[in-house]
């Protein structure tokens, strides 16, 4: 499971029926950034964040997934969409599972109020780091069901909300039988 965020992601899998969240460069977090240095080479995550604020260094594209926004790389002339430095993100983060090579499949979260564009954005990001099978998932759903894995018995309403980097998601849920149905959702941008 990726959560894929505006400033910060994470990567984890269920190891022995728990999860188990990867560490890469001695943190949980994966700052969702990409520098190309002088040489053309790029660094991603926190060999990236080290070089904020120097040129070639793009962050907080995730926020504009499914827009025609570029980003300029004076090094190669080159520029990038949204989702070619979200698959960039992307890429690093499977190649951070050292333990596995047959990994190659994602559940990767996406804020509640992503549209459809969004979603498309998101679906070629995917494809372009390499996964061969991939599932969007809504964040506050995300959520839910990973609090639910070790509360069955849970029932009634609840709100569950997602305050990140760019977006503030929230989703009322709720619990009956066992079974979860979404109530209601919505976002508000961060600075609304």
């Amino acid at each position: 499971g990726i959560d894929l965020g505006t400033t910060n992601s994470v990567i984890s899998r269920i190891k022995n029926g728990q999860a188990d969240v990867i560490q890469k460069d001695s943190s949980f977090l994966f700052p969702s950034c990409v520098f190309i240095d002088k040489r053309n080479r790029e660094f991603i995550g926190v060999k990236a964040y080290n070089h904020i604020g120097e040129k070639n260094n793009f962050r907080e594209f995730k926020a504009f997934m499914g827009t025609d926004k570029e980003y300029h790389c004076s090094v190669n002339n080159e520029n990038f969409s949204p989702e070619d430095l979200s698959s960039k993100v992307l890429r690093e983060m499977k190649n951070s599972v050292k333990d596995d090579d047959g990994f190659n499949s994602a559940v990767i979260t996406i804020p509640a109020a992503f549209n459809q564009t969004q979603v498309e954005a998101t679906n070629r990001a995917a494809e372009l780091s390499g996964f061969s099978y991939w599932e969007l998932l809504q964040e506050p759903i995300a959520a839910s069901m990973a609090f639910l894995k070790n509360n069955k018995n849970i029932e009634g309403k609840w709100l569950v909300f997602d305050l990140g980097g760019g977006t503030f998601d929230a989703a009322i849920l709720e619990m009956d039988d066992q079974v979860m149905a979404i109530c209601n959702q919505g976002k508000a941008t961060i600075g609304d």
